[in-house]
């Protein structure tokens, strides 16, 4: 091994306990917002259906993105039961189960530093690479997998925040407009 590799090798732990510290932080209580919600669901529906036309051709890819994508949402269904959804004067506010998250969110970015840690070894000893990564099975079950939770948890935040009416603020007699 080179001392680059050894570099390398040595960096990724420390990248991926940055990404899960961050990830933590951002899991937390969290204002809700509709358009946040609408346009987590959007995007989401949208990677999926790219990825599936992608690797329309490939069954076996496809067959694992539909798994994912029910794996994920059936997870997505669990993580809303585990959520503390608030209706607050100040506002809506919800608290995702963490651990759901950032299981879901770890093992989509640890696909993606294994196909760097790979882009960078066939770029090493010359080889080409594998231009299909899409049509990988655990790549297109991943990203069902996080387009399925991340689709079904936001669409199921819309459900709440539709079905709520807004607390009112309590009137501040001191508060002189």
């Amino acid at each position: 091994m080179e001392m680059t590799t050894l570099v390398l090798l040595l960096l990724v732990p420390l990248a991926v306990w940055r990404i899960y510290s961050r990830l933590k932080v951002v899991l937390g209580r969290t204002k809700s917002e509709l358009w946040r919600h609408y346009a987590t669901l959007a995007v989401m529906v949208v990677m999926v259906l790219a990825v599936a036309v992608q690797i329309l051709g490939n069954w076996v890819a496809l067959v694992a993105l539909l798994a994912g994508v029910l794996v994920g949402a059936l997870l997505g269904q669990q993580s809303m039961k585990r959520s503390r959804l608030e209706n607050r004067p100040e506002g809506f506010f919800y608290t995702q189960d963490r651990k759901l998250g950032l299981l879901v969110i770890m093992l989509f970015i640890s696909r993606l530093i294994y196909r760097l840690f790979e882009a960078y070894l066939h770029m090493h000893n010359g080889m080409p690479l594998d231009p299909d990564f899409l049509g990988n099975p655990i790549s297109s079950w991943l990203f069902g997998l996080l387009g399925g939770f991340y689709g079904l948890y936001s669409w199921r935040l819309i459900v709440w925040r539709r079905t709520q009416k807004p607390v009112p603020r309590p009137i501040d007699i001191f508060d002189i407009k």
